[in-house]
This record gives structure tokens, sequence and C-alpha cells, in this order.
């Protein structure tokens, strides 16, 4: 067996300096809020979900691959969509771009949801300006939730995000604060690792839906 490149030995070189590395972007936490150019990011891969901070319906997302990536990548499966034919229906070869990975049904009226989602959001200003207002309320909120005895928020300054999460110090299970929140029409979440219940705020969050769950989570803890 090699040795391990970190254990030296002088064996075969297992660097990747002599290989293509590839960059995929998980972006379903990102796309829609943050400012964006894929050309000049240099990613090979950008996936993303539409129901997230987009709004848009369940059960459809996007992939976007550079043209440098493209050209290295053969489709696992082929259907009709993604193949040219000839005066014959014969199948001669596959579609250019990213049409050769069409296989079949398509979920129309998902497309329609997902583009009149994203249409909604520019009437909500600039992608920067919408990412400056989520900014802004998620230190509104984290500066709510820094102030509650028995809360500690993870981070220590203000996140440059709309999550915000945060611990209780009195022993009340995570769980069962989320529970009781629900029950009051307020919807958060607990993560499990680390160990926390996260709170989200979108540019069309009020100040006034975020002072109901900060003084709602008071209540609670009494």
């Amino acid at each position: 067996p090699l040795t391990p490149p970190w254990q030296g030995g002088g064996q075969e070189d297992l660097s990747v300096e002599n290989h293509k590395v590839r960059v995929l972007v998980d972006a379903a936490q990102s796309v829609g809020v943050l400012p964006l150019n894929l050309i000049d990011s240099g990613v090979d891969f950008y996936a993303f979900t539409g129901h997230k901070w987009w709004c848009g319906p369940e059960g459809l997302g996007g992939l976007y691959v550079s043209a440098d990536a493209l050209a290295d990548l053969h489709p696992v499966f082929i259907g009709w969509r993604g193949i040219v034919t000839d005066a014959n229906a014969k199948p001669i070869g596959l579609k250019p771009g990213a049409q050769r990975y069409e296989i079949a049904t398509s979920a129309y009226p998902l497309y329609a949801g997902l583009r009149s989602a994203i249409a909604l959001q520019d009437e909500w200003g600039t992608v920067e300006e919408r990412y400056a207002e989520i900014c802004r309320l998620s230190k509104y909120l984290w500066e709510g939730l820094s102030e509650l005895s028995h809360v500690e928020c993870l981070r220590t300054s203000a996140p440059e995000a709309g999550l915000v999460s945060f611990r209780l110090t009195n022993g009340m299970p995570h769980k069962k604060l989320v529970d009781l929140l629900e029950k009051q029409g307020i919807m958060v979440r607990t993560i499990l690792n680390p160990d926390c219940v996260r709170a989200c705020v979108h540019y069309f969050t009020t100040e006034a839906e975020i002072d109901k769950l900060v003084g709602e989570i008071a209540i609670q803890l009494g």
C-alpha cells in the first residue's frame, strides 16, 4: 500500500496538483438572497431549490453548469427530449447544451410557479437591497434574543444572513419551546448539530413579527 502523503516516504504523488478540480456550490440557503454572478464566481456547478428564499413551489430546483464543466459531462439517463432524430425518428445524437439532460415529462405548473415567485421578488427591490434588509432584520432579531435571560445566541455578532440560531440555558428542551411557539402561530425549528433553535427572517418579515417571537419566548421561559 502507498504511504499517505502526510507521512512522507517518497511514494507516489497523491496530490491534486495535476488533476482538474471541480467546484460545486450547494445554494439551497443562498439563492435568492445574495448578489450573484455565476460566471465571475468561477464555480463549475451551482445547485439550488426554489422553495426556500424564493418562496416558490416545492419539488423544483435548478442546476447551473459552466461551459467548461459541461464539456466533461455525459448523460446517465437518456430520454426522447434530450436526443436529436432524423426524418425517420431515428436517434442520431444528443441535443446541445443542457437540453441533452431532459428526459421525459416535466412539471410545467411548477415552472410557472417558480417563475412567478422569482418575478415577485423583484418588486421588493434589487437583490442588494433585499439582502441588506435581511441583514437588518436578522440583527434586530439577534439583538432581541441576546437580551433575554436563559437565551444564548450561537453567534457573538449579528448573523450576515437571515438565519438566527440560539440555545436555551435553563434546561428546557428545545423541542418543547418549538412546540409551544407553534401553538401561538410562530414557526421556528430545532437543529440537532449543534443542538439549538433556529429562527428565520426574510426581507418581508416585519419588526412586529420579530417582537412577537421574542416576547413569546420571554413568556415561555418565565
